[in-house]
């Protein structure tokens, strides 16, 4: 037998409500499948997010890192870097100091070589300098010894003066260097009181000194010590027919012999009293 068709608009109902709560339920199984998937999509991004928030943090830290280590590194190759230039400075300066000890030890060594070599110098020109001055001295006094022979033979060669010998006064002599007249008071050496020189030094070619050959002494009349009581000569002039008295000749005394004579050079003289002469 065939349905009613009541039964078939429920059954239409019924199976459309089912298809509607099926589809409703599909729906909602999709919406909730979508809002699961959304979920998961965010949870996905989320964790996306985190994860590149961590790497970024951990690039951050790594970056860090890396710096702090670059700077530890920087800071510690400078610190070597210091570390050898103070080090290298150091070692210069000690060289510096050495180079500067060895130059002042040369230095030092060259100067007392130098004060060696300049008083062997001195040393060796003060000896003979000092050699130089002996060997002159005694070269001098060669010379002088010789001269002083010489002048000893010569003098012995020497003439006397021409002129008589005067018993008390002796010798007159005229001096050859400053003709100044002068007894030697019979001494052997004939000094000039007035110039010093010794007559017989006299040169040989000279015209007031004694010739070659030793004249003939004439001796003079002594003096009498009653000279007051002589007697006295009467002659008549013979054009005035007055007579007139003489007293016997006298030897002359020079008037040098009377004047005291200043010494030359600062050197003494001896002089002679007249009254030593007369008396």
């Amino acid at each position: 037998m065939s349905p009613t068709p009541k039964k078939t608009a429920a059954r239409a109902a019924a199976a459309k409500k089912a298809a509607a709560a099926k589809k409703a339920a599909a729906a909602k199984k999709k919406a909730a499948a979508a809002k699961k998937k959304a979920a998961l999509a965010a949870k996905k991004k989320a964790a996306a997010k985190k994860k590149a928030a961590a790497l970024v943090k951990k690039k951050a830290a790594a970056a860090k890192k890396k710096a702090a280590a670059a700077k530890k590194k920087a800071a510690a190759l400078a610190k070597k870097k210091a570390a050898a230039a103070k080090k290298k400075a150091a070692a210069a300066k000690k060289k510096a100091a050495e180079i500067a000890r060895k130059k002042a030890a040369a230095k030092k060594k060259a100067e007392e070589l130098a004060r060696k070599k300049a008083a062997a110098a001195k040393a060796a020109a003060e000896k003979k300098a000092a050699d130089e001055a002996r060997r002159a001295a005694e070269k001098a006094a060669a010379e002088r010894i010789a001269a002083q022979k010489k002048l000893e033979k010569q003098r012995a060669k020497a003439p006397p003066p021409s002129g008589p010998k005067h018993p008390k006064l002796g010798y007159k002599w005229t001096c050859f260097a400053c003709g100044a007249k002068f007894y030697d008071l019979d001494k052997p050496e004939p000094v000039c009181p007035k110039c010093g020189e010794d007559q017989r030094d006299r040169p040989l070619d000279s015209s007031s000194g004694g010739s070659a050959k030793r004249p003939a002494v004439r001796p003079m009349a002594p003096l009498l010590e009653e000279e007051e009581e002589r007697p006295r000569i009467a002659r008549e002039d013979e054009e005035s027919g007055e007579a007139e008295t003489s007293e016997e000749a006298e030897p002359e005394l020079d008037d040098a012999i009377f004047t005291p004579v200043e010494p030359s050079d600062g050197e003494d003289v001896e002089t002679v009293d007249p009254d030593d002469i007369l008396t």
